[in-house]
């Protein structure tokens, strides 16, 4: 019996990963299909992680933005707690920049911000909230303060060589923050870094993602 419930517990381990994976890469309608697996099986009884999974899902791709965010305002913590609680209240962060919604963006990120000493060595994390921080100064056009977490960003991800989309991001919110408060030659040496960096590691996609950002401010021909 402990072999069967050893088994088991490696098999939703391996499920979870790969969920994590596909938000990672965006297959957000993948994940919730691998996350309704595993509520099939009753392998697993975190429900709240497989309702965010699930919010993921229906905001994203399904655009049923309203029935997403109702979904995590139903289960979202009073009191961050745990890892999963973080993910909640990040996710209502992210929502909320998304519809441009600027009262519930300061609302989480005060929630967020008075909790972050509890995400100890979860550094991964840590540069995904702050690099959405970043982004929500950004687009509530508080540059200056979205700098500041730009910076934060970039600093725990280089100390930690984690290089994902978040590390990404917060490169170019800084470059576009930098152009829009008139250090252009700053934005630009930092441009031209990152589209080095960038060459290396033979990420294309960013690569065209910063100059289309940059073609539409009409910052760049």
């Amino acid at each position: 019996m402990q072999n069967n419930t050893s088994s088991i517990n490696d098999k939703v381990i391996v499920d979870i990963q790969e969920i994590f994976n596909c938000i990672k890469n965006y297959k957000y309608e993948e994940a919730f299909l691998l996350s309704s697996m595993i509520i099939e099986r009753s392998d697993s009884g975190d429900q709240l992680f497989h309702e965010w999974v699930k919010s993921l899902a229906e905001f994203y791709s399904c655009n049923k933005k309203d029935t997403a965010i109702q979904l995590l305002e139903k289960i979202k913590p009073e009191k961050i707690e745990n890892i999963i609680h973080f993910r909640i209240i990040n996710t209502l962060l992210s929502f909320s920049i998304e519809i441009g919604n600027k009262t519930n963006f300061l609302k989480y990120y005060k929630l967020l911000k008075a909790n972050m000493n509890k995400l100890h060595d979860d550094d991964e994390l840590h540069v995904s909230i702050t690099s959405n921080f970043a982004n929500g100064f950004y687009e509530f056009e508080c540059y200056e303060k979205s700098l500041e977490y730009c910076d934060i960003a970039i600093s725990i991800a280089q100390k930690n060589r984690y290089f994902g989309r978040p590390f990404s991001i917060s490169i170019m919110i800084k470059i576009v923050n930098l152009f829009k408060i008139g250090k252009t030659i700053e934005a630009k040496n930092l441009k031209n870094d990152f589209e080095v960096f960038l060459k290396i590691t033979n990420n294309k996609k960013d690569i065209f993602i910063l100059n289309n950002v940059l073609k539409n401010m009409d910052i760049i021909d």
